[in-house]
């Protein structure tokens, strides 16, 4: 799933039309002002293109797991690993914070999906070695009560690297809730 790549390069694409149409807001050359917006629009349609497909493949896989009764718990771990990514790239790159909520809202749905299972949303933490620190710190969250001890330090990891972007924003959230209510074994990870 290359989605959220392809979401990161246009946000790329917009910085790089941004700095080229603010020179134009004070220039009296309408036409290549229309020419630049025109460019704007096909940024956002495509964005909105991309981000559709990042949530019907999510919620295909949601719909395929509860079509069939069996729950597949790697392809929900995987899921689940691709929502965060793409969470954090409509966070980082286009501070899209309904798509990212939206988002949020099916990693909670994957997450009540896990529960159903014996072992429940434990199989996320093999996403607490995950070499993209947002998907750490989104497992990281949904694991906080349940494994504090594992979780606790990779968390402060990635908020000690002081990015104000969305692995560092869900680290410290977690962290947060995690410190005012330290309940050892809740299951309000997800919540």
């Amino acid at each position: 799933m290359e989605i959220d790549d392809s979401i990161a390069l246009l946000g790329a694409e917009l910085d790089a039309w941004w700095d080229e149409y603010f020179p134009m807001l004070d220039s009296e050359d309408s036409q290549a002002q229309g020419k630049t917006l025109l460019r704007g629009f096909e940024i956002a349609k495509r964005f909105a293109r991309l981000k559709a497909q990042g949530f019907a493949a999510i919620r295909a896989l949601l719909d395929q797991q509860g079509a069939t009764g069996n729950v597949a718990v790697t392809p929900l771990v995987e899921a689940f690993a691709f929502a965060a990514k793409l969470a954090n790239t409509l966070h980082d790159e286009f501070r899209d914070i309904d798509g990212e909520t939206q988002v949020a809202r099916l990693t909670e749905t994957i997450v009540r999906i896990l529960e159903r299972t014996e072992a429940g949303r434990t199989p996320l933490a093999v996403l607490l070695d995950h070499p993209d620190a947002g998907v750490r710190a989104w497992a990281g969250a949904c694991l906080i009560f349940l494994m504090p001890d594992r979780v606790v330090p990779i968390l402060r990891e990635i908020t000690a690297k002081k990015r104000a972007d969305g692995a560092h924003f869900t680290a410290y959230f977690a962290l947060l809730r995690w410190e005012h209510d330290p309940e050892p074994g809740s299951e309000r990870g997800a919540d």
